[in-house]
């Protein structure tokens, strides 16, 4: 099959992508054409038949063929306590609330949404199973769904390989596990008892009654194949089966896709999830950062952050002192220059600070920088600015400390979770480093730069097999020509596009030899 614009094939692969899109939710459209293309080849190939018509023919007709296709398209790479940050989340937060709250016999239900062949399930039995009075003075079960028949085939089974246990202790394998074979593994039965799995749309309109009244679900590495309008629908129809309080997590990479204005976005532990909420109510998790709402209501949120004194930002961490000739005071606040308004008279003296930054005059530059932050102490990107300046002048310290003020007025700004990734980085706190970069894929999951510092950091680390990862994260980022979208207000690397393309496969076979 040749596929070039408006040509038979090109058509017919939209057909068949627009039922795929329909029934399952992916999205193969534009550039995605080639792997629908590739998958659907090799399913004309071994069901004998000669056009894409005829295939989109059979899909419509068989289920099954359907669900072989998007085997091919989707990856199905699970194994055991994968993001273990959650499992944390889940095991010292979630779960001992719920059996605080769940009167003399407390009993919750987990959902593994998108389970695949069943790592992520059996991961939250086993979790909860290791904490104390487990089907003794509380009880549990754990649902997986997926709409793979044969990814519920072998969840039922619970047989696995040792590459599912890559990033588990030894301890749990022998503890939850009976060796089979020798390199085999089966799920013993105190955990399977607690585990069912069952067939599910995440698309179908309405889900059946016995899904219902969920305490936490697991919807992670799904919703990545999906449409925006697609994401918003399963998302809400998720939503709907939780109970008040209940928790969803996903992934790092798609958290920041989802809003919900009955979902609060909560920061536990170095990572992010959702907490399903009343809208009028008053009473808030310690942790919560924001409701997310539509876009209409930043404005209102930060109105509401500008009642609170911002005075001396910095100096509202405890603990923290702060050297004024380390460039971390802020000039008391100062009559508005007359102008027609604040916002404007700002972003000339932000224009300003940039081009005395580029004529190597950074003093100057932090200088005007503090003057807008006179006149505006919510004017994110002076903060972000300066600190910019300060760690390419090797100041960590003051650099740390002005990103920190930037986040005590906006939690999802991008530009100081990679300031401080790579402040880290250069003070050689790797696994600091890490966490920042992964708060920055969290607000910006297409920034290339955040994936490939954190390659950086992995590959320093030794970590190859998440080193490379991020490494191709980064690669086919920059391949669909996101370069000038990396989150630094200035980003002073003599390098193109193309020479981080091939930085990246550069690294990538450095590892692999």
């Amino acid at each position: 099959m040749i596929l070039t614009a408006n040509s038979p094939v090109e058509i017919e692969l939209e057909a068949l992508n627009a039922f795929i899109n329909r029934h399952y939710g992916l999205d193969f459209c534009h550039q995605r054409l080639e792997l629908l293309q590739d998958a659907v080849q090799k399913r004309i190939e071994k069901c004998e038949i000669t056009s894409v018509s005829e295939y989109l023919n059979l899909v419509r007709q068989r289920k099954d063929e359907a669900l072989l296709l998007i085997n091919l398209l989707t990856v199905n790479e699970t194994y055991f306590f994968r993001e273990p940050t959650h499992f944390d989340i889940l095991t010292m937060d979630v779960i001992p609330g719920l059996i605080k709250n769940g009167g003399e016999y407390p009993f919750f239900r987990l959902l593994s949404a998108g389970c695949s062949t069943g790592e992520e399930a059996y991961s939250l039995a086993i979790a909860a199973l290791g904490l104390p009075g487990a089907g003794v003075d509380w009880d549990f079960e754990i649902i997986g769904i997926d709409v793979d028949n044969e990814a519920i085939k072998k969840a039922q089974a619970g047989i696995y390989g040792l590459y599912s246990f890559r990033a588990c202790t030894p301890d749990i394998r022998n503890t939850y596990f009976e060796q089979v074979s020798e390199e085999k593994f089966a799920v013993k039965r105190l955990v399977k008892e607690k585990v069912r799995f069952e067939p599910l749309n995440l698309f179908e309109q309405e889900y059946p009654d016995w899904i219902g009244g969920i305490d936490a679900i697991f919807y992670r590495n799904v919703s990545i194949y999906f449409s925006k309008e697609q994401r918003e629908a399963v998302f809400r129809r998720l939503t709907g089966l939780l109970n008040h309080d209940g928790c969803l997590f996903l992934s790092c990479t798609e958290t920041l896709y989802h809003n919900s204005k009955l979902m609060a976005l909560i920061k536990s532990r170095k990572a992010f999830y959702y907490q399903k909420q009343n809208v009028d109510s008053t009473c808030r998790p310690k942790d919560v950062i924001e409701k997310l709402t539509e876009a209409d209501n930043q404005s209102s949120i930060r109105l509401e952050k500008s009642k609170k004194s911002f005075a001396s930002p910095i100096q509202k961490r405890p603990g923290r002192t702060v050297s004024p000739q380390k460039h971390c005071s802020f000039p008391a606040k100062k009559q508005l220059p007359l102008l027609d308004n604040k916002s404007d008279w700002c972003g000339q003296m932000l224009a300003g600070a940039l081009e005395l930054i580029k004529l190597k005059r950074s003093d100057e530059a932090i200088v005007q920088l503090d003057e807008i932050l006179a006149v505006d102490v919510l004017f994110i990107k002076a903060y972000t600015v300066k600190a910019n300046i300060l760690l390419n002048q090797q100041n960590v310290d003051a650099a740390n400390a002005v990103c920190h003020a930037a986040l005590e007025i906006d939690t999802f700004c991008l530009e100081a979770y990679l300031i401080l990734g790579m402040a880290a980085k250069v003070s050689e706190k790797l696994e600091e480093a890490i966490q920042r970069f992964k708060e920055a894929v969290y607000v910006y999951p297409e920034g290339w730069l955040a994936h490939f510092f954190l390659a950086q950091v992995y590959q320093l680390r030794d970590e190859t097999f998440y080193a490379k990862r991020e490494y191709e994260v980064a690669m086919n980022l920059l391949k669909q020509g996101n370069f000038e979208n990396h989150g630094l207000s200035f980003f002073l690397v003599p390098f193109r596009q193309e020479d981080f393309i091939q930085l990246c496969q550069h690294n990538i076979a450095k590892m692999k030899d």
